[in-house]
């Protein structure tokens, strides 16, 4: 006996060869999030970034990435740097300023799924919040 036949998902494709706009509309946290690396499974802070895209009915997704502010990390050399004024590794930086921030994100195809390749403001970087010490 075989198993019934299950639907294929169909994931809303976006533009991969010009800038799509639209704004990061929610910042997304997982403490314990498993991810495999080189080989090992590790398990730690994890964010993610969910866009509204204009012209799109369907919210669309970074991956999750490191939590961290590493120079090498993804979240930084990506996103941290792009989008924060003055942004330097490990800085002191609330991801939640990110939020309502009008992009361009350029998306790169990788097989069935899209990742983003690029993204830059729309208009200016976020000035991060001054420190109260």
């Amino acid at each position: 006996m075989y198993p019934p036949q299950r639907p294929k998902t169909e994931f809303e494709q976006v533009a991969t060869d010009d800038w799509t706009t639209g704004i990061i509309s929610e910042v997304q946290y997982n403490e314990n999030h498993k991810r495999i690396w080189q080989g090992e499974e590790k398990v730690g802070p994890a964010v993610r970034l969910k866009f509204e895209l204009e012209g799109y009915k369907f919210p669309h997704y970074s991956g999750w990435m490191s939590f961290s502010y590493g120079e090498k990390t993804n979240l930084y050399k990506k996103y941290i740097s792009a989008l924060v004024e003055g942004a330097t590794p490990d800085m002191h930086f609330d991801m939640d300023q990110l939020k309502e921030l009008p992009v361009k994100i350029m998306w790169k195809q990788n097989g069935e799924y899209q990742n983003v390749e690029l993204v830059r403001p729309l208009n200016d970087k976020v000035k991060p919040e001054k420190l109260p010490f």
